[in-house]
């Protein structure tokens, strides 16, 4: 299983300046909304559809740090290889049961404080 976990523009934004899988939401001129990568600048602190620097503004409002082309790639030079899958660490495997818990808990709580 990939893991990714997305972030709220209002909450962090992407460290550095590059691509990154985002969720767009409404703007001006553009009623559509879904997932794409999307390019951050950094410097000037906006989104982009492209590094191109006349490429059009886009309202990102969600973000991951998730990378879906490099396990694609992976699993492609994988089969042609036909390397095995490499395990994760147990220190990896505990944490993502960690995080696997603490969202069953999120989620019973939220049950429970729906009225």
């Amino acid at each position: 299983m990939k893991t990714s976990i997305w972030y709220d523009m209002d909450e962090r934004i992407p460290p550095k300046t590059g691509y990154y899988l985002g969720f767009k939401g409404m703007s001006m001129g553009d009623d559509e909304t879904g997932c794409d990568y999307y390019y951050w600048n950094a410097k000037s602190a906006e989104w982009r559809d492209s590094q191109i620097s006349s490429s059009y503004s886009v309202n990102v409002i969600y973000w991951t740090e998730a990378d879906p082309v490099s396990w694609y790639n992976t699993y492609r030079f994988r089969q042609k290889s036909g390397a095995l899958p490499v395990a994760l660490p147990v220190a990896e495997q505990d944490a993502w049961n960690a995080v696997q818990q603490a969202i069953e808990k999120y989620e019973m709580v939220k049950a429970l404080t729906r009225t």
